[in-house]
């Protein structure tokens, strides 16, 4: 192929284009540090590099919003710890002026220093940082709490903000201002007994909270151990409480076990049984019961039988007994060992007393006698001259009965609070009728009945004022507060003994008081309020009112709402604590991307001065090379 000079000139033009091209890059390169400045330089690493741009100005701006979020949250803390430091003090004077050596007059005073503690919490719950509130929500432009005469409002909404830490990680940053003073930090009421009292009429699936007692079979034995009578009663049929009473009064009696009855006790919560003293003994009597309980002497417990001349003199010894029939049955044991025939002991005609026969031809002329020091034969009733029978005195035993299941897993008589042994009277556990809706306001206070005049409740800037004088019933207590035209809910407590009102609005404060002499709130164990400033606005009233017996009910309530204080206060600490791990999370990340873009994107200036150096040679001698390869023509004479 023929070589023209064209060839020649368009290759050497081409190869000095290439040449003066590289040394301009590595100019560029020496001149701006960086290996890449277009994207055909090197496709990928320009590719790699914006990709690391990207990640570094992400996380230039979460740390940016990290740090933003921290400024809020330290400001909450802030606050937090001012609201726990008032309460503190709120609490402390509470604590003191509960006492009762503090008069109207000092109550009164103090009364001003705890309604400045309560504008002090509202101040704090009303923090603005750079012109918005922190505790409104997304409402920051509005004050978060309004004070009104009868309560406190929150006018903030719901809202959370939530801030972009990391790509995939947001945090709330906020706080509501109804959660930290209108959260609601007890129940009024909640566990409160209002007694309700074990009438006749009250069901029996009513006792014992609502669980009723086991019927099923409903048997319940009672045991005389005077006389070892037993009478099981059966109770499946009864379905109140004068039901149970009645069942078991008629058929002790009809069983023979007389002088046991049931009753309600005189305490008005319970079933009371009675044993009436008869004065009959038993093999079963316990000799601890004999002589009205104080038993007989047996340290060591002996007695000695003898004539006058001591031709018989036998030593009878009682240690270890327990009942009559231990007593009797170790006499006579003891007489046929010591030879002593036809002399024995039984119980006496009257079954009241001991009786020792002696039933020789000619009678031996026994008589009982008391070691010295003792008192046995005395206790029981048998130290005289026994002749051809001793009749002895009444041993006068308390009657002792005991109550027990008809079988084992049973449990009627557990569940009427009367299982197990008495002497005398045993009044049985309370047996805690749960409240109904009719339930009478006379059954209340162990059948004592409860007076109910005016209450008023109050909540955020309204109020209401309940009269619940003609209150018949559980069922017209709990209506008449619904009705009252506010957002609160009355109802049963948990327990089924009380009544217990809630709240149903989360941004109003609640409180409870009586609004006349009577009024009953206390009564009715609601009288307070549920929340952190519900709680100090009551404490400035009860000091203004000398109400020492409500300063000191609110001292637990102050304590509460500390407590809640804490536990957000713990919150927000943890937030900033993730927000500080985040922020060094963060800023590791910016330092390692941004080491892989300088890996990517930046220039080596010692290898490019090289090149730089090398590729200057290069150019010169290419035009060199090509000013003696280029000839002449005639086009460079042609201007």
């Amino acid at each position: 192929m023929r070589v023209t000079q064209k060839m020649i000139t368009d290759q050497a033009t081409a190869s000095l284009s290439a040449s003066a091209d590289r040394l301009m890059r590595l100019q560029t390169q020496m001149s701006t540090g960086r290996r890449l400045s277009r994207p055909s330089d090197d496709a990928v690493g320009v590719t790699r590099a914006l990709s690391f741009e990207t990640t570094i100005s992400a996380v230039e701006q979460y740390q940016s919003n990290v740090s933003w979020a921290k400024t809020g949250l330290n400001t909450m803390d802030q606050s937090l710890g001012a609201i726990n430091n008032l309460l503190a003090s709120a609490r402390e004077l509470a604590t003191g002026l509960a006492d009762d050596t503090y008069d109207a007059t000092a109550r009164h005073g103090a009364a001003q220093n705890a309604k400045t503690l309560l504008e002090q919490i509202l101040q704090a719950g009303n923090t603005e940082s750079n012109g918005r509130f922190i505790f409104s929500g997304h409402l920051t432009r509005t004050q978060s709490f309004l004070a009104t005469p009868t309560g406190v409002v929150y006018q903030g909404d719901q809202g959370l903000i939530y801030t972009q830490v990391e790509s995939s990680s947001q945090m709330a940053t906020n706080m509501l201002g109804s959660d930290i003073m209108m959260t609601p930090l007890q129940t009024l009421g909640e566990g409160f007994d209002l007694k309700r009292g074990v009438a006749d009429a009250v069901a029996l699936a009513d006792l014992n909270h609502g669980l009723g007692i086991d019927q099923a079979p409903g048997i319940i034995r009672f045991t005389d151990d005077t006389t070892n009578t037993t009478v099981s009663v059966d109770l499946s049929a009864a379905t109140t409480v004068a039901g149970v009473i009645s069942a078991i009064n008629t058929q002790l009696a009809a069983g023979g076990l007389t002088g046991v009855t049931a009753s309600v006790s005189p305490t008005g919560n319970s079933i009371r049984l009675t044993a009436a003293d008869n004065g009959l003994i038993s093999t079963a009597t316990q000799l601890s019961n004999l002589n009205k309980g104080r038993g007989i002497d047996q340290m060591p417990g002996k007695i000695q039988i003898a004539t006058d001349d001591l031709t018989v003199n036998v030593t009878v010894d009682f240690t270890g007994s327990q009942s009559i029939g231990d007593v009797i049955n170790a006499f006579n044991t003891q007489m046929v060992a010591a030879g002593v025939a036809n002399v024995t002991m039984g119980i006496n005609g009257a079954g009241n007393g001991l009786q020792i026969t002696d039933a020789n031809a000619a009678p031996l002329g026994l008589q009982v006698i008391d070691i010295a020091g003792e008192t046995t034969a005395q206790d029981l009733g048998i130290r005289a001259y026994v002749n051809a029978q001793l009749v002895g005195g009444p041993l006068d035993p308390t009657h002792r009965v005991t109550v027990a299941e008809n079988a084992p897993g049973e449990t009627t008589a557990a569940n009427l609070g009367i299982l197990g042994a008495f002497t005398s009277n045993k009044d049985g556990s309370d047996l805690n009728p749960i409240l109904t809706a009719t339930t009478p306001l006379a059954q209340l206070d162990n059948g004592h009945g409860i007076t109910l005049g005016r209450i008023r409740i109050s909540q955020g800037s309204t109020y209401a004022i309940v009269d619940l004088a003609s209150a018949a019933t559980i069922g017209d207590v709990i209506s008449r507060i619904n009705s009252s035209g506010l957002q609160v809910q009355a109802s049963s407590n948990a327990a089924g003994d009380g009544i217990q009102v809630v709240s149903t609005a989360n941004d109003k404060t609640l409180i409870i008081k009586d609004d006349d002499t009577v009024g009953g709130s206390a009564t009715l164990g609601i009288k307070g309020s549920p929340d952190l400033l519900g709680n100090l606005m009551l404490l400035v009233d009860s000091l203004e009112s000398n109400d020492r017996a409500m300063v000191g009910n609110l001292i637990g309530g102050l304590q509460k709402a500390a407590d809640h204080i804490l536990d957000l206060r713990a919150s927000v600490g943890a937030k900033i604590r993730r927000a500080e791990s985040t922020s060094d999370r963060l800023s590791a990340l910016s330092v390692s991307v941004t080491g892989l873009l300088s890996e990517v994107e930046d220039a080596d200036i010692v290898k490019v001065t090289t090149q730089l150096a090398t590729q200057q040679n290069v150019y010169q001698a290419a035009l060199n090379a090509t000013a003696r390869i280029l000839q002449p023509s005639l086009i460079d004479f042609v201007k």
